[in-house]
């Protein structure tokens, strides 16, 4: 008999039911392997088809933001620049009913305002600034409902990092949010990096070194998904830094 792996039993008991309250451990865990075996598409389908059966306000707004934040990562995917648009809008929309339905909750919040920066910044530069009020308000209401979202932090940090500063950007501050991030979101390896690029714009080259290594470090990536790309980077910009 072949051997099964605990997150395989996990998701062959996902896909025996339909979504509800007790399996979006389940769901979750499926989505955070999105990069194994075509994961990405089996969690937006489970999760459109439990938008077909009935269940409470919450646990819908629950399913939407979980769908939103599939969604986005499956249009990050796409080459076509038109099919990316398409994506993120439909995302967002999927975020905005959860907020409508479950407004307390942070990562309804994070998420509609991720695809929002997704969507504005693949619309291009106009769009984006633009966009930057609702994606500051939405950032603040995910820190103000979960204080310890080290994710709001970090996209907050992308903003002031990546906007002039006649429009509001600060790199200084950028600098402290994505302190911030890794502080509250250590295992989370997508943090390292843009911390690791503003300590370097400060002449801060000891501490880049020391951000880039604790990737390697980490054993246990918040997000097992995105560590592959995540430690790739650190490695090519450890060898740059520590070839001068």
């Amino acid at each position: 008999m072949m051997a099964v792996s605990g997150l395989q039993i996990v998701a062959l008991l996902f896909l025996a039911s339909p979504v509800r309250a007790q399996s979006f451990e389940a769901i979750d865990a499926q989505y955070y392997q999105r990069h194994v075996g075509g994961n990405l598409e089996k969690n937006i389908s489970a999760l459109e088809e439990a938008l077909k059966g009935k269940g409470t306000g919450e646990r819908t707004a629950a399913v939407l933001w979980r769908l939103c934040r599939a969604k986005v990562r499956l249009s990050e995917n796409k080459d076509k620049r038109a099919d990316k648009l398409a994506g993120y809008d439909s995302a967002k929309s999927d975020c905005e009913k959860s907020v409508a339905l479950a407004p307390g909750t942070a990562d309804a919040h994070f998420w509609l305002g991720v695809a929002l920066g997704r969507w504005a910044e693949t619309k291009g530069m106009m769009k984006a600034l633009f966009a930057i009020k609702t994606l500051k308000k939405e950032m603040a209401e995910v820190l103000r409902l979960d204080p310890a979202h080290g994710g709001a932090h970090n996209v907050l940090g992308e903003i002031l990092w990546q906007v002039p500063g006649f429009a509001g950007g600060d790199k200084k501050k950028a600098l402290e949010e994505f302190e911030t991030a890794l502080r509250l979101s250590p295992r989370y390896t997508a943090n390292h990096q843009p911390l690791a690029e503003a300590y370097l714009r400060f002449n801060r080259k000891d501490d880049a070194i020391r951000v880039l290594k604790l990737v390697e470090e980490t054993k246990d990536p918040a997000d097992p998904a995105e560590y592959p790309d995540n430690l790739a980077d650190a490695k090519k910009l450890l060898l740059k830094l520590e070839a001068k």
